[in-house]
């Protein structure tokens, strides 16, 4: 969409623009890995040779740079930053779109839309030619805020009544929001919207993964996993993530089947398992009692190269416990210490609640023991495991 820059903007510096690209003095870099104090310094420093008429464009990067660096761990001194800016008479500090990004997105950040929405206004107020990046923060502190509705009325109109055409990201914040409100239908015919809208933003791979993940929370798994289909067939291929959301939810609803062949597609597709994937078919092979199966995952991601972690020995132990077999889920917890993996509580209790129902007072003690020797900790709240010898059995 054409953007027609008024009179106003192009004269300022041969036209406002955003230098979110472009790389800044070195300076500004350092301030980026200095803190927000020491990018205060260096933010004084170039406010100070700024005035005097020195370093040119470079100057007005290596302030945005080091007000982004203030912004991340204190939006009240960034936008004490930003008034400075302001006040100035000098136009090589004047604050640029880039400058009045920042202002907007430290508002956002405290809490403050309605100071956000100010300095939109006075970005639009002087000139500047609007990207979408500008909206970003405020678009996503309408929809924490579950003002989803709003923020779709500026994407679908405010935007385009500005000459700023939205962008994938601004949509994908809409889909998010409406999920995280249980309006995922909502959101498939949004992004529904944008695959047949010329073409001009189609959605991406975030846009399925969000709507894929909102359709499972509502329990909508046929929609759901149709959804995933219909990404694969416009050639939009998931990654990892949207993988793991798909695999967690059908083995949830124990449809074992299809998290498998979801599965085989994704290493078909060049997306590599991950331990989360395999935790997710072990816990839902256990849950629909297929013991055999979830131990021959555990084989399969050991020999892909992908190291188990607590919570794979953990759901397989709690499988074996709630079947009365406390040996087999004990010989699992030897074998994941001698691997170096250190159980964590829920570990331990799971075997300490197996050997409860069971009556197995010899091996609690023995297990109790034992969690005295790796100095592990039941919780936060509770006593050191020095006091263990407390306990009565």
């Amino acid at each position: 969409m054409a953007r027609r820059v008024p009179a106003r903007a192009r004269s300022v510096g041969g036209g406002p623009r955003s230098e979110g690209a472009r790389p800044g003095p070195k300076t500004g870099a350092a301030a980026g890995r200095g803190g927000a104090e020491d990018a205060l310094h260096v933010f004084d420093e170039l406010l100070r040779q700024g005035r005097g008429g020195g370093g040119g464009a470079s100057i007005i990067r290596g302030l945005n740079r080091a007000l982004a660096a203030v912004a991340r761990d204190s939006p009240a001194a960034a936008v004490s930053g930003f008034n400075r800016m302001a006040r100035s008479s000098d136009d090589a500090v004047t604050p640029t779109l880039h400058t009045y990004g920042i202002l907007i997105g430290c508002c956002c950040r405290v809490g403050r839309l309605d100071l956000g929405f100010a300095g939109l206004g006075n970005v639009i107020k002087k000139g500047y030619r609007v990207e979408p990046i500008i909206f970003t923060p405020l678009l996503k502190s309408l929809c924490a805020e579950k003002r989803t509705s709003n923020a779709m009325n500026i994407v679908l109109r405010r935007m385009t009544e500005l000459g700023c055409a939205p962008h994938v990201f601004s949509y994908n914040i809409l889909l998010k929001g409406l999920c995280h409100e249980s309006r995922s239908q909502e959101a498939l015919e949004l992004m529904h919207m944008m695959a047949d809208d010329g073409g001009d933003c189609p959605p991406d791979v975030v846009s399925y993964s969000t709507i894929i993940d909102g359709l499972f929370k509502e329990g909508n798994s046929d929609k759901a996993y149709s959804t995933y289909h219909e990404m694969l067939d416009r050639g939009i291929f998931p990654d990892v993530v949207t993988y793991n959301t798909i695999v967690a939810a059908l083995c949830k609803a124990q449809a074992m089947d299809k998290a498998m062949d979801v599965l085989n597609r994704m290493v078909k597709n060049g997306a590599m398992p991950d331990c989360i994937t395999y935790n997710s078919i072990v816990h839902g092979y256990c849950s629909s009692g297929q013991s055999k199966e979830a131990i021959g995952i555990l084989e399969k991601m050991c020999g892909d190269g992908v190291e188990p972690d607590a919570v794979t020995y953990t759901s397989l132990m709690d499988y074996l416990c709630k079947n009365g077999r406390c040996i087999e889920a004990r010989k699992i917890l030897d074998s994941m210490i001698k691997r170096g993996l250190k159980p964590n509580v829920i570990t331990y209790s799971t075997l300490l609640h197996g050997y409860a129902t069971k009556g197995a007072l010899v091996e609690m003690r023995d297990l109790l023991d034992l969690m005295q020797n790796e100095a592990a900790r039941i919780n936060s709240g509770c006593s050191d495991l020095r006091n263990i010898d407390r306990w009565t059995l």
